[in-house]
């Protein structure tokens, strides 16, 4: 008997033939939303950009691609992504 359940409860797929690191994925509320809801920040080689706002999939509501707040191209690799409080 475990203590502890995992679960799988939200998952996308993302580009074929992108390549990740392990600076290229972040968790936080990253637009300020107010609601404490964390999004996930994903960044590729490739210098692709997404930010997720992941929520348990359900068979009668939407998939994956309802969770996606931005996809933008960028022209240059992402080597890392961060959030946080930046101050002086």
């Amino acid at each position: 008997m475990s203590l502890f359940k995992a679960r799988d409860w939200w998952s996308a797929a993302l580009g074929e033939g992108e390549e990740f690191d392990q600076g290229c994925l972040c968790v936080g509320d990253v637009d300020n939303s107010g609601t404490g809801q964390d999004k996930v920040v994903v960044g590729s080689y490739m210098g692709m950009l997404r930010i997720f706002s992941p929520n348990v999939n359900k068979a009668s509501e939407g998939g994956p691609a309802d969770a996606l707040l931005l996809e933008v191209q960028l022209k240059n690799a992402i080597i890392q992504v961060e959030v946080g409080k930046f101050v002086s």
